[in-house]
């Protein structure tokens, strides 16, 4: 049974009409001009709305890069969800080269200031914490460990925890 029954009247044998498949068309401009502007005034250009800006406000540790091919690389830690991969939709970017590195999601650091705790999210295979495999599981971070994604090795850093946060006082 077609899904448009009904549309048409009974005993009607017209096809529904065939419609162009809508396409989203993404544009690298930073202003964008309206569709129509009203008769008799000029179009005016309107800034485009701003790319997401995946760093952090405020830092609340930081992953170094000890071994691979960025090496000496100091990378920001933000509160909540830290994702990890080579690509530009993650908010810690590990594109020096090493393609074992996942794309999208090679593993997240996590913080919140509630539990002033951070942890280690594995998601792809390849990931060691301190020698450990860490695949498909939670670890706590307290600060000193090795990471090994891919061919990479990061320290961990932490600024926040039971000591200090951003959100005390406020």
């Amino acid at each position: 049974m077609p899904l448009y029954r009904g549309f048409f009247k009974k005993g009607s044998s017209a096809a529904p009409p065939v419609e162009p498949p809508t396409r989203r068309v993404a544009h690298s401009e930073t202003m964008v001009k309206p569709r129509s502007a009203p008769a008799g005034e000029p179009a005016v250009a309107v800034p485009a709305s701003p790319a997401r800006d995946l760093t952090p406000a405020q830092v609340v540790g930081w992953l170094v890069v000890v071994e691979g091919l960025g090496r000496g690389q100091v990378l920001p830690l933000g509160y909540g969800v830290n994702d990890i991969g080579r690509g530009a939709d993650t908010r810690v970017r590990l594109d020096f080269g090493d393609a074992t590195i996942d794309l999208h999601s090679q593993a997240a650091i996590i913080y919140t200031a509630r539990s002033r705790r951070f942890y280690l999210q594995s998601i792809a295979p390849g990931n060691w914490v301190d020698g450990c495999p860490a695949v498909d599981k939670s670890v706590e971070l307290t600060g000193g460990e090795t990471l090994r994604m891919g061919q990479t090795r990061l320290r961990f850093v932490p600024l926040c925890g039971p000591g200090f946060d951003w959100c005390e006082g406020a």
